[in-house]
């Protein structure tokens, strides 16, 4: 979604966003759609497109069933669960990438989606709840597309989900969705959950 640049500026310069997805008063703002063209399999560039209807059939192609959404810098983050796989989209060069997030422990659906900032880019950390199976936890993936298991919860026999962090990122809070458990946690060590200072078991595919 794309606001009139009037109600964009307006909002920005009083800070107050109530009326930005709702007014429309120039006719300029619109809703533009994910289109894909792949060039290999995990690779391709990608447009926005006010044609729902090819969008519509490029996300049923290559990333159906998709739920978790985070941007970091300029790379855009879209989970697609059942084909288990994340694609990563290069918002400067309109490119994109297409990964699988099976990997270790982490062997059920991926699903919403949180980035950590760390010093810079190569120390963030994109975190994933986990949908589908009977041990779902939380794991993260690092820039070098590493992945690490944070928790699992096999007794609970749920979904994670509501994944969030403290503004310090020393708490992070996880609900496992059909028990309706909602977890704080923080770290023995005190430190936050983000940048090279995870100390956190990585797990190979």
């Amino acid at each position: 979604f794309s606001p009139e640049r009037f109600m964009m500026f307006a909002s920005n310069r009083f800070k107050d966003y109530r009326h930005l997805l709702h007014t429309n008063a120039t006719g300029t703002a619109k809703i533009e759609y994910l289109l894909l063209h792949p060039q290999s399999e995990n690779y391709g560039t990608f447009e926005w497109t006010e044609n729902e209807r090819l969008a519509k059939r490029s996300a049923k192609l290559y990333y159906p069933y998709s739920e978790g959404i985070d941007r970091s810098r300029n790379l855009l983050y879209i989970t697609s669960k059942k084909p288990k796989i994340m694609l990563i989209l290069d918002l400067d060069a309109q490119t994109y990438e297409r990964h699988s997030t099976q990997s270790g422990a982490f062997n059920n659906q991926p699903d919403q989606i949180r980035v950590l900032l760390g010093d810079n880019p190569s120390q963030d950390l994109l975190y994933f709840c986990e949908d589908g199976g009977h041990d779902s936890g939380v794991h993260a993936r690092d820039s070098t597309g590493k992945f690490y298991s944070i928790l699992d919860g096999p007794e609970y026999k749920s979904e994670t989900t509501g994944l969030d962090f403290s503004p310090d990122r020393r708490r992070m809070y996880v609900a496992f969705q059909q028990v309706g458990r909602l977890f704080e946690i923080t770290r023995d060590d005190g430190l936050p959950f983000g940048g090279m200072r995870l100390d956190i078991k990585y797990h190979a595919a």
